[in-house]
């Protein structure tokens, strides 16, 4: 399996799910050079949203990740809810983690929104992205060696976003 972002994506903004990208797949919407493999995404946890968010992963035919193979499950609202703080998935065109409380100052769909900018990432496609401050903070929060590794990328990005006078928040 090939990751492409873009099927994803365009899944969740056909089934119209509130969501923000976050993370590797953000950074490198923002300019990273870092390579990323899936999607991370904070969705809104109202009802409606859960079911249009279940619906998208249905068409994706999402499954749980393990460490050996993906595993097929139900997912529904309900399924979807009962999740405390992340889901892992495998899909067709790659992994989807869904994060409910990212790691960082901001608190879930609301708070990552707030901040949170549009962009096409392929004709006629547009998501909401994390603003690039955000993605920072919350790589340094989650204090992984991953997370520890991008952050001078990504710092660095910011500068030079900054030096050319654009807004690096956005």
């Amino acid at each position: 399996m090939t990751f492409d972002p873009r099927p994803i994506c365009a899944a969740l903004t056909g089934e119209s799910v509130r969501f923000v990208v976050i993370g590797g797949f953000a950074a490198a919407v923002h300019g990273s050079p870092l390579p990323t493999s899936d999607v991370d995404i904070v969705p809104a946890r109202d009802g409606d949203n859960l079911e249009r968010l279940a619906r998208a992963l249905i068409r994706l035919n999402a499954r749980l990740r393990t460490e050996s193979e993906p595993v097929d499950v139900r997912i529904d609202a309900a399924f979807l809810r009962a999740m405390p703080f992340m889901l892992n998935l495998v899909t067709d065109y790659g992994d989807v983690d869904l994060t409910f409380e990212p790691a960082g100052r901001l608190a879930g769909f609301q708070g990552w929104d707030a901040g949170a900018i549009d962009v096409e990432i392929a004709p006629e496609l547009v998501v909401r992205v994390a603003a690039l401050d955000d993605i920072i903070d919350s790589k340094r929060a989650a204090g992984r060696t991953k997370d520890q590794f991008a952050l001078p990328f990504l710092e660095s990005l910011r500068d030079a976003i900054l030096s050319r006078g654009s807004d690096p928040s956005v």
